[in-house]
């Protein structure tokens, strides 16, 4: 992974293979970057998992794909929880037949490459338990 940073625009892009949470994780907390949205993300990804919150199951709903899809858009974004910096990421791909999935990004490898986006925020967001779930807030 290679970056580029002007004022608090960040420009990420990253490799074939790479692991891309793991790689994003590893650079948010060298830059001790907890606050942020992410502007735009696009390339590939393959073997990666996305899921869907059940609101009966009060849990994600999880699928993995093995076959490269290209990210359409990559949105969300990154705050701190339980003390540790979380990025918060939801996915839009395609697959060979041009169909669209999405949701809530679990894990992914670099496909070719990705060029992702990020606007550092000046104030704090973290996740606050409330009601069941932990909704973003900021101070």
């Amino acid at each position: 992974m290679e970056s580029k940073k002007d004022g608090d625009l960040i420009f990420l892009r990253f490799d074939n293979n790479e692991n891309f949470l793991k790689e994003l994780g590893i650079f948010l907390e060298s830059e001790k970057l907890f606050s942020g949205v992410f502007l735009s993300g696009v390339g590939m990804f393959k073997n990666f998992k996305i899921g869907w919150f059940s609101l009966t199951k009060e849990k994600y709903m999880l699928d993995s794909f093995k076959t490269p899809h290209e990210l359409i858009s990559l949105s969300g974004n990154i705050s701190l929880k339980d003390e540790e910096v979380f990025p918060h990421i939801h996915v839009s791909l395609a697959g060979e037949d041009k169909k669209i999935i999405g949701g809530h990004l679990f894990e992914a490898y670099v496909c070719n490459t990705v060029e992702l986006f990020i606007k550092k925020i000046n104030f704090n967001l973290h996740r606050k338990q409330r009601n069941g779930f932990r909704p973003l807030v900021f101070d």
